[in-house]
């Protein structure tokens, strides 16, 4: 048993071994369906406890179907845009951030129409440069104005770099492009509107599966740093000639826009902290273009423009679960930047979490090898505590993102493990255990069984003695006294003066005791015949001084001193003479032995007969041995049961089957005298 509970403690520590390594190998190499669990958990800590700070300072003019219903289709022509950031630009905003990019010019322009029109171009031609560009009416409407154009990144065959960005970037502490987000392409704006503004990169890059959560803010486009549209803007809006980058060992560590300071940047890709539901001021743009709008609305507030009507915006996944379009998605990851509410995760936390894990291997090992499944439980449910705690409270009080997806797993696996094991364990043993005890129980019936025998055929040679023994009991009676008559008929016939009638007498004694002792075998010979004794109307105490006569008559040594008390008005008894003889005698004989043993003068021997309350005949047997104590008492009646050392134990109990087989009773009283007395009770004669 010991062997197989250590064979199968070293499988379960062989499997959690394993798991722990394969955790630890999944941990490090990080794969996507462990990024994608991670980042489902931190969208659960965002669904729980969304952003709830938001600035005022942020304002979103967005162009929905109300304008688009009364402007016309999208794209608009650039002079109608003109007129709408006019009215924008009117009102001071510290910054007009424009989530659309205008890769070409506008093809509804007058120049442009008459350009790819020949016929109009012929007619109009002395007047062609007296006609608009609405590309030049827009780029003049930008111009000295703070206006951030988005851009777009991506990868195309076009490899050229940008010749040249109209932001300043500057590096302290070493180069960080190796880690920043890699693109080879850039959609820019046209020229016009490039020279006249600053631009950003305004690109949203949703997960594998369709969420956004992360943004960055710095992008690597063939070498070249291109900021995004959020962190133009914020270097608009606190009106930094350059973008400082602070970086430490080649990775990025902070972002300074003259006193902004972007530190908890995550490395140029921070977290957005989502709200469910934006509360910043929303305007439709046909409300500003018709002037429905406050003339202070813009004043001073950063002004975000772009497509919201279904159909032409894009609306994307975000962790608290609703779909946000760009321009409100761009504006929660601005107002993050303002607040300081970007969540981080340090690159240190994933050192931390691989720690923690080999912490939590190594406790469920420690605890798998010392103690029980109940340790096991309060492990894993602290554990399980600690983890989630620690997560939520860092995330609740430090914005930070501490992954406890693995830790919860691995620790529910190690759990599982040690706990099934156990289980399997458990019930193997039981199961070897059941089959042990039923070997040994088949081995117990194989010996009862084999006692069983034996105590048959030891009770066979026991009845056989007991029969040898009856016949010869019952016999030596009528044998004894022949032999003692014969010897005095002997005498008698050696004496010189022969008196037959002296004689005659003791020749009657020894033709009776002939005819006793031919009755007893044929009593004997049907009991074994039939099973049953002949009962007969029996004069009970005619029998006694019979026994008593025998007994003293069959006794070679001195005779016996019996005393007798018989009740001369009991009736008849039902019984088997030969075997109501056969229990006299062993009373007899038992109370002779008894009073032997003690030494005294005045031993006796008292047989007495009455008729007891309950209408039976009683007979009792006194001695003055030395008694009887409570445990022999006790066991006094059972088989091989004997207090001599040559008795077989069988005296008492045949006698009180005997008197049971009739509907009597024997059993055993102290009396006056220190002896024992034995009474046995008969049933009337019917």
């Amino acid at each position: 048993m010991l062997t197989f509970a250590t064979k199968a403690f070293s499988k379960t520590t062989t499997i959690l071994v394993v798991v722990f390594l394969c955790v630890i190998a999944l941990k490090v190499s990080d794969p996507w369906a462990v990024r994608i669990l991670r980042h489902n958990t931190f969208d659960v800590f965002q669904k729980i406890s969304p952003n709830q700070s938001e600035t005022q300072k942020i304002v979103l003019v967005e162009i929905d179907e109300k304008s688009l219903k009364a402007k016309g289709q999208w794209p608009w022509q650039r002079n109608i845009l003109a007129d709408l950031t006019n009215k924008i630009l009117q009102q001071s905003p510290h910054a007009l951030a424009i989530d659309i990019v205008f890769p070409e010019p506008d093809r509804t322009s007058p120049s442009l129409i008459i350009e790819n029109n020949p016929v109009l171009a012929q007619q109009l031609k002395p007047h062609k440069k007296d006609l608009p560009s609405y590309d030049d009416i827009l780029a003049n409407e930008f111009r000295n104005h703070p206006v951030i154009l988005g851009m777009a990144t991506g990868y195309g065959t076009d490899q050229r770099a940008p010749v040249e960005t109209t932001t300043s970037i500057r590096m302290y502490g070493g180069d960080v492009r190796a880690t920043l987000p890699r693109f080879n392409y850039l959609l820019r704006n046209i020229e016009p509107l490039e020279r006249a503004t600053t631009q950003g990169v305004n690109n949203l890059a949703p997960e594998r599966d369709g969420i956004i959560r992360q943004l960055p803010l710095l992008y690597n486009v063939n070498g070249t740093i291109i900021p995004s549209l959020e962190v133009e803007t914020l270097r608009i809006t606190n009106n930094a000639d350059e973008i400082e980058l602070r970086t430490e060992n080649n990775k990025l560590k902070s972002i300074r826009l003259n006193s902004f300071d972007l530190t908890n940047s995550n490395r140029g890709k921070p977290w957005i902290y989502f709200s469910k539901y934006s509360d910043y001021t929303k305007v439709s743009a046909n409300d500003a273009l018709t002037g429905a709008i406050d003339d202070n609305l813009f004043k001073d507030k950063i002004v975000i423009l772009g497509v919201t009507a279904l159909g032409i915006a894009d609306y994307t996944l975000t962790p608290v679960g609703s779909n946000l379009s760009g321009l409100t998605i761009h504006a929660q990851a601005l107002d993050n930047m303002l607040t300081h509410s970007l969540l981080t995760r340090p690159f240190t936390y994933f050192w931390i979490e691989l720690g923690y894990l080999f912490l939590i291997g190594i406790l469920f090992l420690v605890v798998h090898k010392r103690h029980g499944a109940l340790e096991l439980t309060v492990t894993f449910a602290i554990l399980c505590w600690i983890t989630i705690l620690v997560s939520s409270g860092l995330f609740a009080f430090k914005s930070t993102l501490f992954d406890p997806s693995m830790p919860l797993i691995f620790t529910l696996i190690m759990f599982m493990v040690s706990v099934s094991s156990g289980f399997v364990t458990e019930q193997a043993r039981r199961r070897k255990e059941a089959s042990i005890a039923t070997q040994k129980e088949r081995e117990k019936e194989a010996r009862i069984r084999k006692l069983q025998n034996e105590l048959l055929h030891t009770i066979g040679k026991s009845s056989v003695q007991k029969l040898s023994s009856s016949i010869a009991h019952e016999l030596n009676q009528p044998l004894a006294a022949i032999y003692n008559f014969t010897n005095a008929a002997k005498k008698i016939l050696e004496k010189d003066n022969l008196d037959l009638d002296m004689i005659k007498p003791v020749l009657d004694k020894i033709l009776n005791q002939a005819d006793r002792g031919n009755e007893i075998l044929r009593t004997i010979r049907d009991a074994a015949e039939t099973g049953k004794a002949n009962l007969s109307s029996l004069n009970i105490n005619k029998i006694i001084l019979e026994e008593i006569e025998l007994f003293n008559d069959s006794s070679l040594e001195k005779k016996n001193y019996i005393k007798t008390d018989l009740s001369i008005d009991i009736s008849e008894g039902t019984a088997n003479e030969i075997q109501l003889h056969q229990v006299l005698l062993n009373l007899i004989r038992n109370a002779k032995q008894a009073t032997e043993e003690v030494n005294r003068t005045d031993h006796e021997i008292l047989i007495s007969t009455c008729e007891n309350p309950k209408g039976m005949i009683e007979v009792a047997v006194s001695d003055t041995g030395p008694g009887l104590t409570p445990d022999q008492k006790k066991d006094l009646f059972k088989p091989f049961y004997t207090t001599k050392e040559q008795g077989t134990g069988l005296g008492l109990a045949i006698s009180r089957s005997i008197i049971e087989a009739w509907g009597g009773n024997l059993w055993v009283e102290d009396n006056k005298k220190g002896g024992a007395t034995f009474k046995f009770t008969l049933p009337l004669c019917d």
